[in-house]
């Protein structure tokens, strides 16, 4: 009896200690990397064996390319640590995203940005929050950022991520996409004497040119280099969108529009008269004129890359080159001798993210890696696939 009374009041406080701590999570909002860390509380040893796997990855030298899907597995006896390099340009938004829910995978997602080009930020600029598998934000400076990932299951399984970006902002110009983009930010103009601020989109005349995001127009008038123009506020103190060379004006200062309204028709007012009809768009913030372009350019969409992964290996030839990057025109790292043991951390298109005497990792590509079997029934076998 007295021991059924015991669990009964350990069952309440553990309980009381749960509610307690929702209702805490609830107020300071923790990221899913600091839920993670809880169950280290109580182990030192553990801790720092921890955070010593976290820093080393999170200063590594690997690079991933955008958009990219990866596949990976975790073994339900401990986590795994995944960290790559990104670059990242004002006005896109970027996203990544799991192929598994949170109940049967957690991942505690970090974005750090780079001070400088080999110094990390202390804390993340960005993290996801627990109970998801995804991250998304709007990107406001182009620089390069780090992404650490921390798989944790209680399940030994395969997963898939995906890495992308897509513009914060619709594309101004109906109908069309990036093929209609035929001068870009930076182009000489007047002989060499000023650089082209902004993106012209080539369409026919009377083409309606769009509000690419929610706001109000600031001014319209014709006047000037652009012509017929039109000028979109995106928030009191956001950024000027500038639509400029258009046919004719169908709104007027002070009306407020939503993303899709018709603002006016693509024409060559101004100092394009000589050119084709065109909508010349620019983006101006307080500090200046901004590249339009990753704002709306359009990205193909990937799909989730469930190719099968093993996790040991043995590199094939005599000299295995092991670079920075998927793909040959990323540094190299070094090159491996024939029949070097390699763990296989995760893989992308053709290539391998391999780790190497737990603390050498790079890229390399399939064709120079062979898989080892795991030892079973007392034997050891390798299979070259």
């Amino acid at each position: 009896m007295k021991f059924s009374i015991l669990n009964l009041i350990l069952c309440l406080l553990l309980a009381s200690c749960q509610q307690v701590q929702k209702v805490t999570d609830a107020i300071v909002n923790p990221s899913a990397k600091e839920v993670f860390e809880r169950q280290f509380k109580n182990n030192d040893l553990l801790l720092e064996h921890y955070q010593a796997r976290y820093e080393k990855a999170k200063q590594n030298t690997l690079v991933l390319e955008l958009p990219s899907s990866i596949t990976s597995s975790v073994d339900s006896s401990d986590f795994k640590i995944l960290a790559y390099t990104i670059e990242l340009s004002r006005g896109e938004r970027f996203k990544m995203v799991s192929n598994l829910e949170p109940n049967n995978l957690q991942l505690a997602i970090d974005v750090f940005q780079f001070q400088s080009d080999s110094v990390v930020s202390k804390k993340p600029q960005h993290y996801n929050e627990p109970g998801t598998n995804a991250l998304s934000f709007d990107v406001v400076e182009t620089k390069a950022y780090k992404i650490v990932i921390i798989v944790d299951s209680k399940l030994a399984l395969d997963f898939s991520l995906i890495f992308s970006t897509e513009p914060s902002f619709n594309f101004p110009v109906s109908g069309k996409d990036n093929a209609a983009i035929q001068s870009f930010w930076g182009a000489a103009r007047g002989g060499g004497t000023r650089s082209h601020k902004g993106i012209d989109i080539f369409a026919k005349r009377g083409t309606p040119a769009v509000a690419s995001t929610d706001g109000f127009i600031s001014n319209t008038g014709n006047r000037g280099l652009g012509g017929k123009q039109v000028w979109l506020r995106d928030g009191i103190f956001g950024q000027s969108l500038y639509y400029a060379h258009l046919d004719s004006i169908a709104v007027s200062a002070g009306s407020r529009v939503k993303r899709g309204d018709t603002l006016g028709y693509v024409g060559n007012t101004g100092n394009a008269r000589t050119t084709s009809p065109h909508l010349h768009f620019g983006i101006y913030t307080r500090s200046g004129a901004v590249d339009p372009l990753p704002f709306v350019k359009i990205q193909k969409p990937v799909s989730f890359d469930e190719a099968k992964i093993y996790s040991e290996g043995k590199t094939r030839l005599k000299i295995n080159e092991l670079r920075v990057g998927a793909g040959v025109k990323n540094q190299k790292v070094q090159d491996l001798d024939a029949a070097v043991e390699v763990e296989v951390l995760a893989r992308t298109n053709r290539w391998l993210h391999l780790k190497i005497n737990d603390s050498l990792e790079g890229f390399m590509h399939e064709s120079l890696v062979f898989e080892v079997k795991p030892i079973s029934s007392g034997n050891s076998t390798e299979s070259e696939l």
